[in-house]
């Protein structure tokens, strides 16, 4: 009977924590991206306004992180993600918290992943989105708005981000046979 009631307490526990109800997000499904100006580690420098029109894949994580480093070997040899990143109108915006530029440069080359990083040593960029736990992924559509944000890494869970990001990619492409009318005749 112990253990029973040790296993409801555990859910009771655990349950809030898990999908949406996220307790440390600050921003979820439904909200417009912050204004944000980060600069990648090969010097290039990305606003807001650079990603207007663009589904966005943000993954927020940090090179000492078992669970981000899962995380990143699963995306790099996944045909999907891989296929995302050929599309056009697609940008994957990996955000390093609390890591310098050496640090994420020295860790993407010996693990030999194929994008760059931005560094975020001061949390700066990860504060708009959380407050603790990594890491967290933010799919954000070609309008500016949040789709999806979630923490913690799962297969399942990225496999759903790869699709949802597809489909944003899908919804924003432009449909062909289809004209747009500019000045409708009267």
């Amino acid at each position: 009977m112990k253990r029973l009631w040790a296993i409801v307490l555990s859910l009771v526990v655990a349950l809030p924590l898990l999908g949406e109800d996220d307790p440390w997000a600050r921003l979820v499904a439904g909200d417009r991206l912050p204004e944000l100006s980060v600069e990648l580690t090969d010097g290039t420098t990305i606003t807001s306004a650079d990603l207007e029109g663009k589904v966005v894949w943000i993954a927020l994580w940090a090179s000492w992180c078992p669970s981000c480093r899962k995380e990143f070997k699963r995306l790099a040899g996944s045909d999907e993600f891989r296929a995302l990143t050929q599309r056009d109108g697609f940008l994957f915006l990996p955000i390093a918290r609390e890591e310098s530029a050496a640090t994420v440069v020295a860790w993407l080359k010996e693990k030999g992943y194929p994008f760059v990083a931005a560094p975020d040593p001061e949390r700066e960029i990860y504060s708009l989105f959380a407050e603790q736990e990594i890491p967290r992924n933010i799919i954000v559509d070609g309008r500016g708005v949040i789709r999806h944000h979630s923490s913690r890494y799962s297969r399942s869970e990225l496999k759903a981000m790869a699709t949802l990001a597809a489909e944003l990619l899908e919804e924003a492409a432009p449909q062909e046979g289809c004209e747009m009318v500019v000045n409708p005749p009267q």
